[in-house]
């Protein structure tokens, strides 16, 4: 198997395996605080144990070697993950998953800001369209409850933490951010149980939460961090609109949430978007691999 074809497999993979998050935390009968802490508890205790398996005796020194993007990520992932769950349970999960794709949009501008790096012609144009789409979304939330708004305002703080997140990864390019990840999972765990009484879930919400936190989660996680060693960003992007489209599917079937005309319209717009323009990332890719194989 090529390495093309590895990168592909564990990514394709990675992004099924975190398809399924959002109807689970809407089908935990639980408080908003008390499905993030077990969704992030289980995860992080689960890609503890993978970091102390490959890493062993040299753990602690891998987390201090990241340094100040360490914590950085470790931070904003953990913000990310609290209002991911906050998303989903205050608005549709098309919303939120359509809002929480633009994270790379973000990353271009942030990591612009804070790295110096180039921003081409096709992403202007990306991030431009990018939020038109969003500006649809937002704007066909106008007369909902204030609950929705909300929601729809956590998951573009999602986005924002993420394309932040991404940029502070960069800044460490040498070193892998999945001890980072484990940290940032149990960081938000702790911190939740201080104000949560976490106990009481019923026998259907434990196996839920059990199959979320502790499988899926850091199954997508640990393959997403992986996957992107052998193919490029571009392709990376294309295969995580995967979990975009299907998520809300999978909610509508399951659970008979439709989006409303609004959301569905910004959501494809900004989906039809971000896939040429990533399409177009992946030729460009291509090109420069084949001019320099011939050079």
């Amino acid at each position: 198997m090529t390495d093309q074809m590895k990168g592909v497999l564990m990514t394709t993979i990675g992004v099924l395996a975190i398809v399924p998050d959002s109807l689970l935390i809407r089908m935990i009968d639980a408080e908003i605080p008390v499905i993030a802490f077990w969704r992030s508890g289980f995860a992080g205790v689960v890609l503890l144990a993978t970091v102390l398996l490959i890493y062993r005796r040299n753990a602690v020194g891998v987390v201090v070697r990241l340094r100040w993007s360490g914590a950085i990520y470790t931070v904003l992932m953990a913000c990310a993950t609290l209002l991911f769950v906050v998303a989903i349970e205050m608005t549709s999960v098309a919303s939120t998953v359509f809002i929480v794709s633009t994270a790379p949009v973000f990353s271009a501008i942030i990591s612009r800001l804070f790295l110096g790096e180039r921003i081409t012609g096709r992403m202007v144009w990306t991030i431009i369209l990018s939020l038109v789409g969003v500006g649809v979304i937002a704007f066909g939330s106008v007369g909902e409850p204030a609950g929705q708004i909300f929601g729809k305002l956590a998951a573009l703080g999602v986005a924002l933490c993420l394309s932040a997140s991404y940029t502070a990864a960069r800044s460490a390019r040498p070193f892998s951010m999945v001890p980072a990840a484990a940290l940032s999972q149990l960081v938000l765990a702790t911190t939740l149980l201080v104000f949560v009484e976490p106990w009481g879930l019923d026998r259907t919400s434990w196996i839920y939460a059990v199959l979320l936190g502790g499988f899926l989660v850091p199954l997508g996680a640990g393959l997403l961090a992986v996957g992107p060693r052998y193919i490029t960003a571009a392709e990376v992007s294309l295969l995580l609109l995967l979990e975009a489209a299907l998520a809300p599917v999978l909610v509508w079937l399951v659970l008979g949430e439709v989006p409303t005309a609004w959301v569905l319209a910004g959501g494809v717009f900004l989906l039809t978007v971000l896939a040429v323009s990533n399409w177009a990332g992946f030729r460009e890719a291509r090109q420069l691999v084949r001019a320099s194989g011939r050079s």
